[in-house]
């Protein structure tokens, strides 16, 4: 994927920091030796590979691998990869269907929005794997991004418009998308899932990563202000994973988007999605989408 250097430095930086906690940790479970949280209560906790001792199959960094098929499942199915071109041959960024009157609408981390404009072809493949994409790629028309500063930074998020294919939309492709939280308070902690498309091995920009943990706001991490609580690290999983959402166990069991990752969190993003998806979709309907 050609990348402009700006998006090349973020993505290179994507979904890191050094993963080191040693609080709450579920050694039984894990035959990864960075220390990470039980993952037990977070979205898609039981959706996990596991190697044949019955561990959690790990990258040796805290990330752990989603099931597969991924659209078997009613939330990894929502998910997957951005790419430029007509072919996909592996993942720049990550994202995700939003819940949205058109059905139109995914969201991702707007760092990863460079290449979508006239004359470039970029595409959204939720569920993709490395042998297939079961939804196929759907082009991305249009993304809308913030302006406006929060916690001392625009928020790096941006919402995308997702064109139709055959007559269907890609919620109903992928039955329905998520829904964004109403937000993190500071202190609160929320368990929280990671998920994207990294592109370093073991996953290659083609299989999906999980790291589950415990978030917080906090007020003074600017573009990382959702990010793990104090005394846990985030596990390292890497570039092409930006975008991803972090997933909170919602309302009737249907998960919420808190964030999209930049690098070793995300923005505080409730107060700008809405605003951003009510511009998408007039725009959606200006251009008889």
């Amino acid at each position: 994927m050609k990348l402009s250097k700006r998006k090349a430095v973020v993505l290179a930086s994507a979904g890191a920091t050094l993963a080191a906690a040693s609080l709450l940790v579920n050694n039984s479970a894990h035959a990864d030796p960075t220390a990470q949280p039980d993952p037990t209560g977070g979205v898609l906790a039981d959706y996990l590979q596991k190697n044949p001792d019955g561990s959690l199959k790990t990258n040796g960094k805290g990330g752990y691998f989603v099931q597969t098929p991924y659209s078997s499942n009613s939330t990894a199915r929502k998910v997957g990869p951005i790419y430029v071109g007509d072919v996909f041959t592996g993942s720049g960024c990550t994202a995700s269907v939003l819940d949205s009157p058109s059905g139109q609408l995914a969201i991702t981390a707007d760092h990863c929005t460079n290449n979508i404009k006239a004359g470039k072809t970029v595409k959204f493949s939720p569920a993709a794997t490395s042998s297939a994409e079961p939804y196929g790629g759907w082009h991305i028309d249009q993304s809308f991004s913030p302006t406006n500063k929060v916690d001392g930074a625009v928020p790096d998020v941006s919402v995308l418009v997702i064109r139709k294919k055959d007559g269907k939309t890609i919620s109903q492709a992928t039955d329905g998308g998520f829904k964004v939280h109403s937000g993190v308070a500071k202190d609160q902690r929320v368990r929280g899932t990671m998920l994207g498309y990294p592109g370093p091995d073991p996953y290659h920009g083609k299989t999906m990563s999980a790291c589950i943990g415990d978030y917080t706001y906090h007020p003074d991490k600017g573009r990382s202000a959702i990010s793990r609580v104090d005394g846990q690290s985030e596990c390292w999983v890497g570039g092409g994973a930006s975008g991803g959402p972090f997933l909170t166990p919602g309302g009737g069991g249907k998960p919420e988007i808190m964030t999209v990752l930049n690098s070793s969190g995300g923005s505080v993003i409730s107060d700008s999605v809405p605003s951003l998806i009510e511009k998408a979709e007039q725009w959606i309907k200006e251009n008889s989408q």
